[in-house]
Formats: C-alpha cells, structure tokens, sequence
C-alpha cells in the first residue's frame, strides 16, 4: 500500500492486476469507460492493446499508474494515474490526474472523492506535484464535483472537445488545484 484514504487505498499497479480478468473486463465495459477520455476503448479493443498501453505506462518516468481498492473488503475496484506528462511536466511540477473505477458494485458510493483525495495528496507529497491538473467530458458531473469537492477549480472548458460513445461531442472541462487548495476531510 502507497496511501490511505478514509475508505480505499492505492499500490502501484502490477502485473497481477494487468493480468486479472476483471481489469480487461473493465475496460472493454462501455459503461465504464464512455468518460475516461479515451476514444480507442469506445470499440472493442484486444487485450494485447491494453497490455501495451499498461506496459508503456510503466516504462515512462512521466507516470505513475495505480491500483484501487476498497478498504473494508480488501478488493481490486479500479485505478489511478498520476502523470506529469513529459519533461516541461516534471521541470514545473504539474501533473494531470485521473481515476477509473471499474467496478461498479461501487459505484454512487462516494469513493471517488476519496480515491481523487488519496491520489493527491500522494502526488503533492510524495511525488513533489506543485499543481495538479485534469480533465473531466461534461456529462460526468459526478466526477466534475468530487474534484470540486476537493478543492479543485474549474479553469477552462473547451466546447464540443470530446467524441462520446454515441458519436456526439460534449465539453471538456479542465480543473486545477494547487496543494495549498487541497481539501481536507
């Protein structure tokens, strides 16, 4: 275990997971990943795809790609990704964040206030982020108020930005937070 947060907490994400059939169930589930910003995974993608992508995450020093699990039930439910993105990101400390969680007999259950609150504090604190950044598709007000719910700013929205899974654009809304801004439980 990296960090605790008050209901889940992250460790870095292995191969074990990588290789747990959930995962790839996951993110081949469209209801899971329609917000996640990725356009590739709204067809059916191969796992050999997935492996890649995983594979190249954590090869890259801009990023850090997480676990998540609940805490009471000790069970793999999603994951998180810190990433500074590329040298500018690390030269100036700003990372974008995002979470997945997978899952979803967790869902509508507040974890992602807690999952988003734990991932940040660890990249303030351990990782040395001065600011954290990310991206949210206009629909997916759930998620937009647990960054708001944390401390995080609205700093730009940018119109019909997004392809959707039903072919329609939506906004991209972009949030900020500095760690002086963090809420705290």
């Amino acid at each position: 275990m990296l960090a605790q947060g008050k209901l889940t907490y992250i460790s870095y994400f292995e191969d074990i997971h990588l290789k747990d059939p959930n995962y790839y169930a996951w993110v081949t589930d469209l209801e899971v990943v329609r917000y996640i910003g990725r356009e590739e995974y709204l067809k059916t993608i191969p796992f050999a795809e997935v492996q890649q992508y995983v594979k190249n995450l954590w090869k890259s020093k801009f990023c850090k790609f997480f676990a998540v699990y609940h805490t009471k039930t000790n069970k793999f439910i999603g994951t998180a990704k810190v990433n500074f993105i590329n040298e500018h990101g690390l030269t100036n400390r700003i990372a974008d964040i995002g979470i997945m969680i997978g899952n979803k007999d967790y869902w509508g259950k507040g974890l992602a206030t807690d999952i988003l609150r734990t991932v940040s504090n660890f990249a303030f604190e351990e990782l040395g982020a001065r600011k954290l950044t990310a991206g949210a598709m206009s629909p997916n007000i759930a998620i937009i108020k647990a960054f708001k719910r944390i401390g995080f700013i609205e700093e730009a929205t940018l119109r019909q930005q997004l392809l959707k899974e039903d072919g329609k654009f939506c906004d991209h809304v972009l949030l900020g937070c500095f760690k002086i801004e963090l809420i705290d439980p």
